[in-house]
């Protein structure tokens, strides 16, 4: 198991509306409508990138979309493997495989990092914080268990 390692990439930014540009935040409310959920996809501040085989695939939350081939993300594979010097790699070889890395992008600045897939996904999908019970706590005390607390609270 490869170590949770993060690369930054000083030298990319992503536009701030990538997520639009690709039609990923479209297709997560078309499919949404269809599952009869009412409403507007809150959307996330970091989004991950990656490749299949030769199909991009965009992360956010929960949701996992397979888009449409888009001539951006494929030049954005092409940007990642120059800035790198091929030495990362955001696509697998195989379709449905898993790449070594996946591009993780902060939509508020347009910064982005390259980290290991296994630990971009958990981070993605991460919905709150939580602070793990202390192990001084009694999780009897008061006749229940206080399970976690979210942070600041």
């Amino acid at each position: 198991m490869m170590d949770n390692l993060i690369i930054d990439i000083p030298e990319l930014r992503l536009p701030r509306d990538m997520a639009w540009r690709v039609k990923f935040i479209e297709a997560v409310e078309q499919h949404a409508g269809r599952l009869g959920i009412a409403g507007r996809f809150k959307v996330p501040r970091f989004f991950g990138y990656y490749f299949t085989g030769s199909h991009a695939v965009v992360v956010a939350g929960l949701w996992t979309v397979l888009v449409d081939d888009a001539a951006l993300l494929r030049r954005l594979r092409v940007t990642v493997e120059q800035i790198t010097e091929h030495r990362f790699n955001i696509a697998s070889r195989e379709e449905g495989g898993e790449p070594e890395f996946m591009l993780v992008n902060d939509s508020h600045d347009g910064s982005c990092w390259l980290w290991d897939y296994t630990h971009a996904r958990r981070f993605l999908e991460a919905s709150e914080p939580v602070e793990a019970r202390d192990s001084r706590d009694d999780i009897f005390d008061e006749g229940k268990d206080r399970g976690p607390r979210l942070l600041g609270s």
